[in-house]
Order: C-alpha cells, then structure tokens, then sequence
C-alpha cells in the first residue's frame, strides 16, 4: 500500500521528533499532527546521549539555532556521587579513551591500582580521559585544533534540554513550514474497521481524522495501540529496579557554579537522584521502588535531600524559601 498520509497522535518529544523527521525526509507525504490542549508533557526527560547528534544532523539542525530556544546546555558526561561510597564520584564521560603512551592498553590503569590501591576509582577517568580537567571545571572545548586527539564534540557532547520547548522549536521551524498540519483537539474515539484494523480517529472538534498510517505518541495512555488495538504491554516489572519517580524544578542559587556540564545522579536512602541543570534552571528528581519505600516517604526523603549539604550548593530550607511544585511519575 503507499502510504500518502500519517496521522500522528499526541506531541511531546516522541510526537515531534517523529513529526519532524517524516516531514524532512518524507516530504510528499502529507503529515498531521493532533495533541489534546489539555495534556501536559511529562517534561523531566531533559538529559540526552551523545547519540543524539546522529539524529539532530538528519534534520540539519545547528546549536546556535535552537539551543537558546529550548535553554539547552551541553553535556559531556554523567557523574555518579555517593554510588561507591558516599563521599566519592565517578564520572562517564562520552567520547573515546585515549590509550596512547599505554603499555598495555586499557590495563594499564588497572595494574596501577594494583600498586597504588589507595588511588581513587575516580582516577580511571583523569588517565583515560583527556577532556576531564575541561568537564570538572565546566569548559566548554570545540577541539577545533584536534589538541585532544580522542575528543569530537561532534559526537561527544550531548544536551540538557527542555524537552517542552524543543517540541515547540521543532514545530515551529521543522514542520509546520512544511505544510504539516497541525491540530489542537481532544480525541474522543478510536474508530476500528471490521477487519480490526485503523479507520479513524474521531475528535471533539475537527470530526473524524483519517490517514494511510496511524502513529501512537500518546506515551503511557497508549491511546492507540494499548486501548483501541489492544496491543499487549511488554511489562519490565519483574526486571525495573525504580518504578516511581519524584521530581521538581529548582531555581539557580549560584547559577555559574551550578551550572555544570554534566548530569549527576547522587545515591540516597532508597533510589538517587538526578541533577539536570539547564540555562535557565535545574531539572531534578528522585527515582525510587515503592517495593521498598512509600509514596509519601519518599517525597520527604527527596525534600530531605534538596534541604541537606550534598547539594552542589547547599541550602537548609531551599523547598520551603523557593515553594517548590512536585509531580509524581509512575514508570512502567
């Protein structure tokens, strides 16, 4: 069958990177967009890979466009605070390991351990990693000069993104010049054929929508595949550690030295926490197992956190001073 027109349902970051890269890539196919005016984005999925830069260039799409749009920083690592013990980070930083003057490869550190075991773990990452001293201090480095042999910030430096805006941008500057169409509406009804198969979706306002091929961005209500098609979920109970997740939006208190360039998770009584800050703010959130912990006493361990001395910048009563919102997120 040749497919003339996709009919996307629900926005959010699935709904606009995939709207996205069909009108870039698929240009003779008619694409709309419908997303209910009444449903927010989850809006903490802010901490990108380095992968993503592949999928970014598919779209042409350059930082000094729309980074400043979505308060985007960049990232080049992930650091994991209290994981070994408290009291000690280690970081993973993207890009390669520089193995030159190495005897015998990437053992090298590890034989170094055996004659220093006093040396931190932290230590791994300063022999392999050139562009650590850079990360720590929050250096942005394009590596125009390839004086670090071993790092491509085409590859190698990821985001902290506000996902919420990064939809917008897309929309606005991807898709929408285009020709996609785009609608604000409530679905009202999945409409099936006799066969089993996707007629239509019926709105409150725009009556019934049809199109060639149907895709589900309605993310946990899965308005398509779960509830109209009634598509099994592949649950990863028996596997997922944390479930559940707390999560807030935290004002800079000293925004230059907050302001780091890499994702930090920081272990606590029963999950971590993750530290996401953007330009404009910080992302954070308290992951956890209600296998081991309630609802409730998981909030005030998170507030606990955010009110105690492992933040980068301590604060007694940040939670109260800044009257923080908190939402709650059931991971399946």
């Amino acid at each position: 069958m040749q497919i003339n027109s996709i009919l996307i349902v629900g926005g959010g970051s699935a709904g606009w990177f995939t709207a996205s890269s069909i009108c870039k890539h698929c240009p003779e196919i008619q694409v709309t967009l419908i997303e209910s005016p009444n449903v927010p984005t989850i809006g903490v999925g802010e901490s990108t890979l380095g992968f993503i830069n592949n999928f970014f260039r598919t779209l042409d799409m350059k930082d000094d466009e729309w980074m400043s749009a979505c308060n985007a920083t960049y990232k080049a690592s992930i650091k994991f605070t209290d994981f070994y013990k408290k009291g000690e980070t280690f970081h993973y930083p993207f890009g390669d390991m520089d193995f030159n003057y190495n005897k015998f490869i990437g053992d090298d550190w590890f034989y170094k351990k055996w004659v220093y075991p006093e040396i931190s773990h932290e230590d791994f990452v300063d022999s392999y990693f050139p562009q650590m001293p850079l990360i720590r201090d929050s250096k942005i480095f394009f590596n125009t000069d390839n004086s670090i042999p071993v790092f491509d910030p085409n590859n190698d430096l990821a985001y902290q993104i506000d996902a919420t805006l990064l939809g917008n941008w897309m929309k606005d500057n991807l898709c929408l010049p285009t020709g996609m169409k785009y609608i604000l509406d409530h679905v009202t009804n999945v409409n099936l054929k006799e066969t089993g198969w996707m007629d239509s979706v019926s709105t409150k306002e725009n009556g019934n929508l049809q199109a060639d091929l149907y895709i589900d961005c309605t993310g946990f209500k899965s308005l398509l595949l779960g509830k109209a098609l009634n598509v099994p979920f592949n649950s990863f109970e028996d596997v997922l550690i944390n479930n559940h997740a707390w999560t807030t939006h935290l004002p800079y208190s000293s925004k230059d030295y907050e302001m780091e360039m890499t994702t930090n998770g920081t272990a606590i009584e029963n999950g971590w926490v993750w530290n996401i800050p953007l330009w404009n703010r910080i992302g954070t959130g308290y992951v956890y197992s209600d296998k081991f912990i309630d609802k409730e006493t998981a909030l005030e361990e998170f507030k606990k956190h955010l009110n105690g001395p492992r933040m980068r910048v301590p604060k007694s009563n940040r939670v109260e001073e800044y009257d923080l919102e908190f939402k709650h997120i059931d991971i399946k």
